[in-house]
């Protein structure tokens, strides 16, 4: 299988990964990959380091170099046994490797609210045996628990879904759906949790899901990791600003420190980690 996808990575750099012929193509090529790989996934290498097996059909979302100064950073620091809330968990990267650096009796809990999102998130954690260690929770998060509308583009297939914005017209290829929301005090409360690490990435509503865990913050002093994906540009649409968001870390003793190389961590689009100060 390495060979045949060598020589397809080959075709597919000459040609141009987004040509015509290429994009015709892709659907078959998905297909004899999970007939070669016996329903078993095919092997993905992780940065070079971890290896996990995926479904071929999402691949692209799923690529073999992927924030490696954050997968580095949460690497040396993630320790045996740690519980994650993994919230925007997608197809699951982080949950995977979160699983992966926890071994062998960490937990994760994967959020994802989108349901085609979600069943490619629940076969990959089948695929790798991680069922009884990672649980795939179809809730979204925010500040209070309740119910949110959102619009998933048929367009984009199982991308993640977006918010619904009164402001802003939905595309016609858009479908709502109505998902479940929870907060994270409300989810730790519930289950007796303490979590050792959050990874968050939302798209613009992280103020939202920190403003929820509050309590779970004020408990962890000293001990909670806590990563998130800022999405300065879309603040505004999630009803938050800069002056806000600062507001809010001030309140929760939370200074960010950019890991991705912004120049300013609340200006600039990445991955922070959220230190207590």
């Amino acid at each position: 299988m390495k060979l045949f996808r060598r020589t397809a990575r080959s075709v597919s750099g000459t040609l141009g990964r987004e040509s015509a012929l290429i994009n015709a193509l892709r659907p078959t090529y998905d297909r004899l990959l999970d007939w070669s790989s016996g329903g078993k996934g095919i092997v993905q290498t992780l940065n070079g380091r971890e290896q996990f097996r995926i479904d071929p059909h999402y691949r692209v979302h799923f690529p073999e170099v992927y924030d490696p100064s954050v997968c580095d950073f949460l690497r040396r620091r993630v320790g045996a046994g740690a519980i994650t809330l993994d919230i925007g968990a997608h197809v699951g990267i982080y949950a995977l490797c979160m699983a992966a650096w926890s071994e062998p009796t960490g937990r994760v809990l994967a959020f994802e609210p989108n349901p085609a999102t979600r069943a490619a998130l629940e076969k990959h954690v089948a695929l790798n045996a991680l069922t009884e260690r990672i649980e795939v929770i179809a809730q979204a998060v925010s500040r209070e628990p309740g119910e949110a509308t959102f619009f998933a583009s048929e367009l984009e297939g199982f991308s993640r879904l977006g918010r619904a914005n009164p402001d802003r017209p939905q595309a016609a290829e858009t479908t709502s759906i109505t998902v479940p929301v929870t907060t994270v005090d409300a989810v730790c409360a519930a289950r007796g949790l303490s979590p050792d690490w959050i990874i968050m990435d939302i798209e613009g509503y992280e103020a939202a899901a920190l403003e929820g865990a509050r309590e779970t913050i004020r408990k962890g002093r000293g001990r909670l990791g806590l990563i998130v994906e800022m999405h300065p540009t879309l603040w505004e649409m999630a009803g938050t600003s800069r002056e806000k968001i600062e507001t809010l870390l001030a309140e929760l003793s939370l200074r960010p420190t950019g890991l991705t190389g912004q120049a300013d961590p609340l200006a600039d689009y990445g991955i922070v980690h959220l230190e207590y100060c």
